[in-house]
């Protein structure tokens, strides 16, 4: 995959579909998967926001259909 390697901005499509901000810390770019950093900024459940970094490995791309635990490059403004 073209373009696909350390340090490139992503974004990351969480389980509540919302759409997270990552860099790319490891990648095969022969399978499209990547290893993410993740920052977050999601309210708990007293509506108080807590900022954060996630970690995931060997997350799919999906630029079609953007699917819950995948990855695509953000979309141009």
């Amino acid at each position: 995959m073209d373009g696909l390697i350390e340090g490139r901005i992503i974004h990351y499509v969480a389980y509540n579909n919302r759409h997270l901000a990552g860099i790319v810390i490891g990648c095969v770019p022969e399978k499209r998967t990547a290893d993410l950093a993740l920052f977050t900024n999601m309210a708990n459940v007293n509506g108080v926001k807590n900022f954060g970094l996630q970690f995931h490995q060997d997350v799919a791309y999906d630029g079609l259909d953007k699917k819950p635990g995948t990855w695509h490059w953000i979309e141009r403004t």
